[in-house]
């Protein structure tokens, strides 16, 4: 087929090293390749051709294959041009359908085999060689057997030239004919051997001899040139090809002296004597090394995860295969760990891809240093690793590395010249008794990983039964809370803050709360966490701080004094830099004095980069709201951070508090921290405060203000504005008493 006339497909991919990888495995196929960095530059190209079928990219920085798939199909001669979507990424649903939307006839996701890429596009080349025959219509079949009747009569000249010279060879005591091995080298390739019915060299091309050199002699064997490792299997080709065969091709590596080892592709052509015996073969090879490299390039690439070089799902699911196979019939128990980053998603979204697959890189190193040689670690994608622990002699082993991991990943990892904390939440199931086969463990680790965040994050949990039953729940949670966002259902409560010198109402802290449609309230301990897992947490943070403004905005247009009240913000709504945005909004709309709203955020909010978490703190201040670090305590606080960060008050942990009349420890940390925070000139509150004797201890110690159930209950609106009316409490008639919400 003449070039003008040939199929060609076109690769897109701004990624120059996967696109030279298509080609070399694509080389093969009847079809002339075009390649394209970009989107634009592949709009180009078809300007001046037309293609059997585009393989596009995702993922590319200029123009997206979304949006280049979306003009090719604009343009009336490409608009039914088959597209096959190729991507490394992970991809939604909405992604895959997207890509048919636009036309795509498959989508596909590296890994893939390369047979199975080239038997997709295989399809769409014979198609395309199809509807070129019927195009050229009945007008076109005089030339075109014209042109076949000359290349059979080229090829019969070309015959008969070869066999007339075969012959001469063959007369004895002729020599090497004239012009042979020019004919030779000329049509049949790199490296053309002649050898005996035995496989002893009888003529070598110029090529052989200058990579073999003495290698070549009349009474050694090709095989002996033959890497070891292939010459058996090499000799059964060969002499099957002297026996039954006209023809075989075949693939093989040898030893050159000069370039070490090398891979040939031979095609053995049976050269018949007078009395139709095999007498001879021709060995017309060529040097396939390359294309062997990179087609091991990708097959590794096929089952390692680009980023980290770990194993990826489909080598996990393998190697789980042989693990449960192997050691079930020795009824040795084999631990799935499923591991989840806790809190990534933030760094990811506030320092970049490029932090987030730094820190990936750290912790798959880590990873793979508390496991043993013949354990697994392997990245499923995004911030999800798995571990396949074989071969366990008690399932409590797989806790022990649980706990090493967890100790590992939570350590400080400097990137960037920041220092980052991430912490590992892991889920344990163990086969045989957790499932039989690969998806159920999975599934039944993935349902304890959420399990262990549930339960607070940085630990590990065993699979139990009973969690499917919460797992359902939580996908119920996560469904109604799209509802509840869109509908606003959510209510605040407010919770008074007393000043521990005057015992007036000094000010609030907003507690969320969602009433059920059966008139209950779910706990904020159940659904926060299900809102931060799913992304929805920081439209309800948003809600939050704009309602607390517009309370505090209603009170005061009741009468009410001015009181500040202060507002849970999320690890996320802090790291991804929304909450200054959402905080000037929440001032703005409402036009409140700006020190009646306080941001609380947790330690390790402020600690997970504390850089960052500096000219964020500063941001805020600068819109004279003021801030306060809560559950202070509990986290990884360092000092010499801690001066740094323009805080205005420390909130002490209620689990400090709770203990600090029955445990000195407690009374010892509580005393410490209030006289760090004045140190600091801190304001200090006390939360969970539920008896007289705890008020008092605190007093004592100089603590500024004090929240608690001794105090009240977190109440409506309404009640709060009961309380700000009459402002001083008394302990003999506190605000209101009820059971706690978290």
């Amino acid at each position: 087929m003449d070039s003008i006339d040939k199929v060609r497909i076109l690769l897109v991919n701004d990624d120059a090293r996967a696109l030279f990888a298509l080609h070399t495995i694509l080389t093969d196929l009847d079809a002339m390749i075009d390649m394209a960095a970009s989107g634009p530059e592949a709009l180009m190209r078809l300007l001046k051709c037309d293609f059997a079928v585009i393989i596009l990219d995702v993922k590319m920085t200029e123009l997206d294959g979304f949006e280049t798939a979306r003009l090719i199909r604009q343009r009336p001669r490409s608009k039914y041009t088959p597209i096959i979507f190729l991507t490394s990424h992970r991809a939604t649903d909405l992604d895959r359908a997207m890509g048919y939307e636009l036309g795509a006839v498959d989508y596909l996701f590296m890994p893939v085999t390369p047979e199975v890429l080239k038997s997709k596009i295989q399809v769409f080349i014979d198609l395309a060689k199809k509807n070129n025959q019927s195009n050229r219509g009945e007008c076109d079949l005089e030339s075109v057997n014209r042109s076949l009747k000359q290349q059979l009569e080229h090829v019969t000249r070309l015959n008969e030239t070869l066999q007339s010279e075969i012959a001469a060879y063959r007369q004895p005591g002729s020599g090497q004919p004239e012009g042979m091995e020019h004919l030779i080298v000329q049509y049949a390739g790199d490296y053309v051997a002649l050898l005996n019915a035995d496989g002893g060299w009888i003529y070598a091309s110029p090529s052989y001899h200058g990579e073999l050199g003495k290698a070549i002699q009349p009474d050694i064997s090709y095989l002996d040139i033959v890497h070891a490792d292939d010459r058996e299997r090499v000799r059964s080709v060969f002499y099957q090809l002297i026996r039954d065969n006209e023809h075989v091709r075949l693939q093989y590596r040898v030893q050159m002296p000069k370039r070490g080892e090398r891979y040939l592709e031979s095609d053995a052509s049976l050269i018949r004597g007078t009395s139709g015996n095999a007498v001879q073969v021709v060995m017309v090879s060529r040097d396939i090394t390359e294309r062997k490299e990179m087609e091991a390039y990708i097959l590794h690439q096929s089952f390692h995860d680009a980023l980290t070089g770990l194993p990826n799902r489909l080598l996990l699911e393998d190697r789980m295969k042989q693990a449960t196979a192997h050691l079930g019939r020795q009824h040795s128990p084999v631990g799935v760990l499923f591991i989840d980053l806790d809190r990534f998603k933030d760094i990811n979204d506030t320092l970049g891809h490029a932090a987030g697959d730094r820190l990936l890189q750290e912790v798959a190193e880590r990873l793979g240093r508390c496991v043993r040689e013949g354990d697994t670690v392997a990245r499923l994608g995004g911030d999800e690793f798995v571990v396949l622990l074989a071969g366990l002699e008690d399932i409590h082993d797989a806790a022990l590395v649980a706990g090493k991991i967890v100790t590992a990943v939570s350590d400080p990892c400097h990137i960037g010249g920041r220092e980052l904390r991430v912490s590992p939440s892991i889920g344990i199931a163990i086969f045989p008794d957790d499932g039989q086969n690969i998806d159920v463990l999975l599934r039944n680790a993935d349902t304890a990983m959420y399990h262990a965040k549930q339960e607070g994050r940085s630990r590990f949990s065993f699979f139990a039964s009973h969690m499917n039953e919460a797992a359902n729940r939580r996908l119920l949670i996560g469904g109604a809370l799209q509802y509840a966002i869109a509908e606003s259902s959510f209510i605040l409560h407010y919770q008074p803050k007393i000043n521990a010198r005057s015992g007036q109402i000094c000010g609030f802290e907003a507690l969320i709360r969602w009433p059920q449609v059966n008139g209950e309230w779910m706990p904020p301990s159940q659904f926060i966490p299900i809102a931060e897992d799913t992304g929805r947490i920081e439209p309800i943070g948003r809600w939050a701080l704009l309602e607390a403004a517009r309370q505090v905005q209603s009170w005061h247009a009741q009468g009410a004094e001015y009181c500040p009240v202060a507002v849970n913000v999320s690890a996320q709504q802090f790291l991804r830099r929304s909450v200054t945005h959402d905080i000037a909004t929440a001032l703005k709309e409402t036009g409140i004095p700006s020190a009646m709203l306080e941001a609380e955020l947790t330690e390790s909010a402020v600690m997970s980069d504390p850089v960052e978490a500096i000219q964020l703190l500063t941001e805020i201040r600068d819109l004279g709201v003021s801030i306060s670090i809560d559950d202070f305590g509990t986290g990884y606080s360092s000092l010499a951070y801690l001066k740094r960060f323009p805080l205005d008050k420390l909130k002490i942990d209620a689990a400090f508090v709770r203990d600090i009349i029955a445990d000195a420890d407690d009374a010892t940390i509580v005393s410490t921290i209030i006289t760090l925070a004045h140190n600091l000139n801190l304001t200090v509150i006390a939360e969970g405060v539920e008896t007289a004797d705890q008020m008092s201890f605190l007093m004592e110690h100089g603590c500024d203000e004090m929240q608690g159930y001794y105090f009240s209950k977190p109440v409506a609106a309404e009640e709060a504005l009961d309380m700000l009316k009459r402002r001083r409490f008394n302990g003999e008639n506190r605000y209101g008493t009820g059971s706690r919400h978290n």
